[in-house]
Order: C-alpha cells, then sequence, then structure tokens
C-alpha cells in the first residue's frame, strides 16, 4: 500500500491510501495512526479513492484507528468511490462508526464543522 499525506490545518490530516489495503499494510497503517495522533492531529480523513481491495483485517483496523481518534475528541472519516471498496465499506456498515464520502471536499467540510477552531477560520 502506497500512502501520501498532506496536513490542511493543524488539526485535520489527509492520509492518501493507493493499492491494496490488508494484512501487509498493518504496520504502515497504525505507524500513520499513531504519528498523526503524536502530531496532535484530531480530525483524519482517509483517502481510498485508489485502494483496490479491502481485506477483514483493515476494516477491524479502521474501526480501531476511530475509537482512538473518538478518545481525543476527534474523529476519522472515509473518501471512498464507488466500485468494491464502497460496496465492502457498505456491507459491512463500516459507515456506522466512520463516515464515508465520495469527495475530500465532503469529507473536509463534514470535520470542519466539528472543529472549535474552524469557527475562526475561513476554508
Amino acid at each position: 500500500m502506497v500512502v501520501s499525506e498532506r496536513s490542511i490545518s493543524h488539526e485535520t490530516l489527509i492520509e492518501t491510501f493507493a493499492g491494496r489495503f490488508d494484512q501487509h499494510a498493518r504496520q504502515d497503517f497504525k505507524w500513520r495512526i499513531d504519528h498523526a495522533i503524536s502530531q496532535g492531529y484530531r480530525f483524519v480523513v482517509l483517502n481510498m479513492v485508489a485502494v483496490s481491495f479491502v481485506d477483514s483485517a483493515a476494516l477491524g483496523w479502521l474501526v480501531l484507528a476511530q475509537r482512538r481518534f473518538y478518545r481525543i475528541g476527534g474523529k476519522m472519516c472515509i473518501i471512498a468511490p464507488a466500485g468494491f471498496v464502497r460496496d465492502i465499506l457498505e456491507l459491512t456498515e463500516i459507515g456506522e462508526w466512520i463516515p464515508i464520502f465520495g469527495s475530500e471536499a465532503e469529507a473536509v467540510q463534514a470535520l470542519n464543522l466539528l472543529s472549535p477552531s474552524s469557527t475562526s477560520s475561513s476554508s
């Protein structure tokens, strides 16, 4: 899994995944979540538009990561296009715990509404 990240504010980070999100991606995913939290990010957008496959282990890691963000008053959300990955996310009802959006703009707007600092800055 190839990952890149982009900070859009002192509280919000976008992690972009490409390829397979499976058992082989565990260490990288865990490190990125740990790093985001240690750097003070409370809101993380997981852009999974270029992810071609997701397995059950990865679904579990998503839920665990969301729980970590809830504990610090934050939230994670996912961007997923129509197709296999979106179908899996919907079939497993991951959207009950982690909001799923069709675009980066929708996800960032939703997270900005949660951030107390969003009222003092314009996007």
